[in-house]
C-alpha cells in the first residue's frame, strides 16, 4: 500500500536533510527534486513539531541572514528491539538522526509461548529505558523484529516456527504493558530499513536477499518498502525453482527456491546423502560447518550442494531482475564460507539467465550480516512512521 504524496514527501525530505545536513531550504529543493515552495511548507510544519532546527549563520553582509537546517536528535528517540540467534533480546534506544543512545539485552524467555516471549520484551524494553538517561516520557514508539511471518499493519504474529500461540496480537500486548504505541515487522524487512538506512549508498531502488537460515527477499522501490496487500513481507523464499518433483519445503509446498538455497536446505541434504537423520533448528550450524569442513577436505557431493544452491539462487535472481530490474541487489549472509562456495555458480547462473540488455556485473553485492543490524533496523521502522505522519 503507497503512503499519501504529503507522507512520501515529508519521509524524502527528511531522508534527504539527514544524509546532507546541514543544508540550505534552496539546496534541499535542489536534491529532492521538490520545488520550493513545497519546501518551505514542509520544512515550517517540522520545525513547529521540534523535527527539524533552523541555524543562523552569519553573514558579513546586509540583509536576511542565512539559514541551514539540521534533523533535531532530541525531537524523538524510539526503542528497537529484536531476539538474537545466541537467545538474547536487545533493545537499542536511537534519536530521531537514528544514532545511538544506548543499548540493553537480557536473555530470552526458557518457554515457547509467544505471550511469555512479548512479556519477555516487555521487560527488557522497561529495563533499556530505566537504564538510559532518556526519560520513559520521551520515547516516542517502540519497533520489534521477529524471525516470524507478521502483518505488519495489524501487529499480528501469524506463524513462528519455534514458538507456540500464533496467530498473537504481539505488537498489541507490547502496547498494553508498556503503553508506548508499537510496531513489529518479519526480520528480513528489519534488515531491508537498516541497509536503506545505515547502508552503503542509501540507494533508494534495490532488492534485499537474507540467505541464512532460510531465505528471505524484500524490495525498496523510489525510498518505499513494499509490503504486499495482506500486509506480509516478499516470501522470495517460497517462489518456485524446481516446479515438478521439486523438495519438500516447511511450508507446505514443494521446489521452493528456500528448500535449495539456505543454509538448512544444504544441512539437510548432506544429511540426506549420508543417511544421517535432520538435526534440530539449534544444531543447523554446527552441523553447517561440519558440511563446510568436508568441502574443504575434497568432498565433491557436499561442494554440489553449494554449487546448486548458488545456481538455483542466481536464477531466481534473474527472473527478478528481468521483471523488475532494481538498481542494486544485496545478498547478505552470515557465513564468509558460504559466500566463497555459492558466489562463483550464482554469477555464472545469473548472467546466464538475465536478459542481455539488463546484465550488470556489479549490480549484485554480497555482504555478510551484521548482527547489530536487526535493532537499528527495527528503529528504522519507527523513525520512518515519524518522519511521516508526527
Amino acid at each position: 500500500m503507497r503512503m499519501s504524496d504529503q507522507a512520501f514527501n515529508r519521509l524524502s525530505v527528511l531522508k534527504k536533510l539527514r544524509a546532507a545536513e546541514p543544508i540550505s531550504r534552496t539546496d534541499l529543493a535542489q536534491i529532492s527534486g521538490l520545488n520550493g515552495g513545497t519546501i518551505t511548507a514542509i520544512i515550517r510544519d517540522l520545525v513547529e513539531r521540534g523535527l527539524v532546527i533552523e541555524e543562523r549563520l552569519g553573514s558579513a553582509t546586509r540583509g536576511r541572514p542565512k539559514l541551514n537546517l539540521r534533523i533535531n536528535p532530541e525531537g524523538a528517540f524510539v526503542v528497537g528491539a529484536t531476539m538474537s540467534e545466541n537467545g538474547q533480546l536487545c533493545a537499542e534506544i536511537v534519536d530521531l538522526r537514528g544514532q545511538s543512545v544506548s543499548s540493553h539485552s537480557a536473555p530470552a524467555p526458557p518457554t515457547r509461548s509467544l505471550e511469555d516471549l512479548a512479556q519477555a520484551f516487555c521487560r527488557t524494553i522497561a529495563e533499556a529505558i530505566a537504564a538510559s538517561p532518556i526519560p520513559r516520557t520521551a520515547i516516542s514508539q517502540v519497533g520489534i523484529g521477529l524471525p516470524a511471518i507478521v502483518v505488519s499493519q495489524t501487529g499480528m504474529v501469524e506463524l513462528f516456527e519455534t514458538f507456540e500461540g500464533a496467530p498473537f496480537a504481539f505488537a498489541e500486548a507490547i502496547e498494553r504493558e508498556l503503553r508506548i504505541p508499537t510496531r513489529i515487522d518479519n526480520n528480513n524487512n528489519i534488515l531491508a530499513r537498516s541497509e536503506h538506512w545505515f547502508g552503503d549508498g542509501g540507494v533508494d531502488d534495490f532488492t534485499l536477499v537474507v540467505f541464512d537460515l532460510g531465505l528471505g527477499g524484500t524490495r525498496y522501490q523510489a525510498g518505499q518498502l513494499l509490503i504486499g496487500s495482506h500486509g506480509i513481507e516478499a516470501e522470495f523464499g517460497h517462489t518456485k525453482i524446481v516446479p515438478e518433483g521439486g523438495r519438500p519445503c516447511h511450508c507446505g509446498g514443494r521446489g521452493c527456491l528456500q528448500a535449495y538455497s539456505s543454509v538448512s536446505a544444504i544441512v539437510y541434504q548432506a544429511c540426506e546423502l549420508r543417511g544421517e537423520p535432520q538435526p534440530a533448528i539449534d544444531q543447523l550450524r554446527s552441523r553447517f560447518g561440519e558440511v563446510v569442513e568436508a568441502v574443504q577436505a575434497g568432498d565433491p557431493d557436499m561442494a554440489e550442494l553449494f554449487a546448486r544452491a548458488g545456481r538455483l539462487l542466481g536464477r531466481g535472481l534473474a527472473n527478478h531482475v528481468n521483471m523488475q530490474d532494481p538498481e542494486r541487489i544485496v545478498v547478505l549472509a552470515k557465513s564468509r564460507d558460504l559466500i566463497d562456495l555459492v558466489s562463483p555458480p550464482f554469477f555464472a547462473a545469473l548472467h546466464e539467465d538475465t536478459l542481455p540488455v539488463l546484465r550488470d556485473g556489479d549490480r549484485v553485492t554480497f555482504k555478510q550480516m551484521d548482527d547489530s543490524a536487526y535493532a537499528r533496523g527495527a528503529a528504522a521502522m519507527v523513525l520512518e512512521q515519524l518522519y511521516q505522519f508526527r
